[in-house]
């Protein structure tokens, strides 16, 4: 049954290639428009814009776990392949409506305190179009 109401965020999951990145703590996914000069004589001295091209990315944190089903040694394969992905912005359960797309990992952190949990975040860039569905 399709999730209803205000969402946990703990439900929310990025899906590299069909598999949730193991052992996340937070994710996000930003949509953004750029925009083209339209100001002529005419406007009056008032900036104008247009619309412009689209443009989307995803992001995750999650904890280092070498026996990862999907973690940090998949995601250096990505790194040094330079190979796009199906990437996935949602919920656990299948009828939920969620964002995919195909995109690139651009980035990769690693950070490594002592006494602490090894933790990573991973960005990934869209190419094309984000599509939103619910299958």
């Amino acid at each position: 049954m399709a999730t209803t109401g205000k969402v946990n965020g703990t439900d929310l999951l990025v899906y590299v290639g069909g598999t949730a990145v193991t052992h996340s703590d937070s994710c996000s996914i930003s949509m953004s428009m750029e925009t083209r000069a339209a100001s002529s004589k005419d406007s009056g001295g008032w900036r104008e814009i247009l619309e412009g091209a689209r443009s989307w990315s995803i992001g995750c944190d999650a904890m280092v776990a070498l026996d990862a089903t999907y973690g940090i040694e998949d995601l250096w394969g990505l790194i040094n392949s330079r190979t796009s992905v199906t990437l996935k912005f949602a919920t656990s359960d299948a009828s939920d409506r969620f964002f995919t797309g195909t995109g690139y990992l651009t980035n990769v952190d690693i950070s490594a305190g002592q006494e602490d949990t090894a933790t990573f975040t991973a960005s990934f860039e869209g190419t094309g179009k984000l599509k939103h569905s619910t299958t």
